[in-house]
């Protein structure tokens, strides 16, 4: 059994990957555009979040709810409306049992169930998920300074990867990579490590619709390929030519997903061989075709991996989305990190 999800099912692949009691409930999983956030914890706050029953209690609170009972008369579809106003977030809890403790750390310990995995991201995952970028300042110079008070001695590095010349596309690269970018090659590296064939990806593919819109490569828009799905779009998603690249793309991607869900290893018919992460640091490229390369942007996993140990290790703040400009100032370096 293999399993795997997009995003938020991405993020059910990695919990069940950490949780103890589905070890060995399944042989493989594919993480596409997973994120590896801070999880609450059930009754003690930390990394600066609340505990899940102080979380739960000001729901509570908002919805003039008299405890556990109230609450469950209140009709489904309302309670999931009132509690989405009310700014409440359904996320994942550590409680010490099905989800003992944070997910970074249960994978660095190789606590997590020990199977191949396929995962990767898209280059454009943020193009269509503005919300999660923070608002760019006026000007270039502006952004530079904002990064150098926030990222002090790690702020050169941070500028050379996402550099102040072209502000709003770092912007955009900055919130990808902190959330998307950094998980997807964590996870590879962590599975490689424990002696699991690992396998990345970045999807890098553009046709006309989707780049005229400004949504090259955007989220989720790697689906359709994978599912052969290309006909069957919503009426808002960026039309896909019915063209023989466009097809074949997706008849390679297919191949890869099924025979990687089928084997644990990812192969197609008349494509190149897709290599393990490795020592190589190897991934496949999906442009026009896929591609396989080596070297996936230099520097990005260290820079954010570090940003994360150094929050991890002061126990001030989480490591979500709250990277680049809407990052709290940097905590000092400590050991390990």
């Amino acid at each position: 059994m293999t399993i795997s999800g997009e995003s938020s099912g991405a993020l059910s692949v990695m919990l069940l990957m950490e949780s103890p009691p589905a070890q060995g409930l399944f042989h493989r999983a594919i993480a596409q555009s997973a994120y590896m956030i801070t999880m609450p914890e059930l009754r003690q706050s930390a990394f600066g979040q609340p505990s899940g029953e102080a979380i739960g209690t000001m729901l509570q609170k908002g919805l003039t709810a008299d405890g556990i009972a109230a609450m469950r008369t209140i009709e489904p579809a309302k309670l999931v409306e009132a509690s989405a106003k009310l700014g409440f977030a359904p996320w994942a809890m550590i409680d010490g049992k099905i989800l003992p403790q944070q997910m970074v750390t249960a994978f660095d310990q190789g606590k997590q169930s020990q199977v191949p995995i396929l995962a990767g991201f898209n280059q454009g995952e943020i193009r269509s998920l503005t919300i999660l970028a923070p608002k760019a300042p006026e000007s270039a110079a502006l952004y530079e300074q904002e990064i150098r008070t926030r990222y002090g001695e790690l702020a050169d590095r941070f500028l050379a990867l996402y550099p102040a010349a072209d502000y709003r596309e770092s912007i955009l690269a900055t919130t990808r990579d902190g959330l998307y970018g950094w998980t997807a090659e964590r996870l590879v590296r962590n599975q490689t490590e424990r002696g699991q064939p690992s396998y990345l990806y970045l999807f890098d593919h553009g046709y006309p619709a989707m780049d005229e819109a400004g949504l090259h490569a955007f989220h989720a828009s790697e689906i359709p390929y994978m599912f052969g799905a290309a006909d069957r779009l919503g009426p808002n998603w960026p039309k896909i030519p019915a063209e023989p690249a466009e097809q074949s793309l997706s008849k390679a991607m297919m191949d890869y997903w099924a025979s990687f869900a089928a084997t644990g290893k990812p192969t197609a018919r008349n494509q190149p061989d897709w290599p393990a992460y490795g020592l190589t640091r190897a991934y496949m490229r999906f442009a026009g075709t896929p591609l396989p390369e080596q070297g996936l942007m230099p520097g990005m996993f260290e820079l954010n991996e570090e940003v994360m140990c150094r929050r991890r290790a002061s126990g001030s703040a989480p490591w979500n989305w709250n990277v680049g400009l809407a990052s709290p100032p940097l905590p000092a370096k400590a050991a390990g990190c």
